[in-house]
């Protein structure tokens, strides 16, 4: 008897941790190309609704200097964004050369705050740079129930270090225009 119980309460167990896991992650990294020159064309920005998101993807469709936008577009849509639920923030990065080397941290939720940090490592001493400008982004969806905002901290590279100033955005759900 003692066996039986002991079973069916692991079982209930496992079963009720893989319902609270899944789908609950604060977080989650949607793939996309790192660096791209049509990121040229925006701000990191938050995108909280279906309307947002479609209104940034008819913008952006017009805008020159994209190497690949499909490839841009067709990850945002193949993360299938719950927009009731969720938050989609695209978070831009500049660097004065292409030579520099950008590494998006792993995000790390405080509180109900998600920090993410990109940095940009300093060339070398006695290495030089190319000239050209480097454009980089990182896609970020969170749980709306779980975040309430995303701080943005950068480290530019260079041939010089220099942190920028944090951006927060706010993660405020809103009524759909369209309801």
């Amino acid at each position: 008897m003692t066996l039986i119980l002991s079973s069916l309460l692991l079982a209930m167990l496992f079963q009720s941790d893989s319902i609270t896991t899944k789908g609950s992650e604060p977080f989650r990294i949607i793939p996309i190309p790192k660096r791209e020159n049509g990121y040229s064309n925006f701000a990191s920005i938050a995108l909280t609704s279906e309307d947002d998101f479609d209104s940034f993807i008819g913008r952006t469709a017009t805008q020159t200097g994209w190497n690949n936008r499909k490839g841009f577009e067709d990850a945002l849509r193949e993360a299938k964004i719950d927009f009731t639920r969720e938050a989609l923030l695209l978070l831009r990065h500049n660097e004065p050369s292409g030579s520099v080397q950008v590494d998006f941290e792993k995000p790390a939720l405080q509180d109900m705050k998600l920090v993410c940090e990109i940095r940009g490592k300093p060339i070398p001493p006695g290495f030089l740079g190319t000239a050209d400008m480097a454009f980089y982004c990182f896609a970020v969806v969170v749980s709306k129930s779980a975040v309430k905002q995303v701080e943005l901290q950068a480290v530019e590279g260079g041939f010089h270090e220099r942190r920028l100033p944090s951006i927060v955005f706010p993660i405020v759900p809103r009524e759909p225009s369209n309801k």
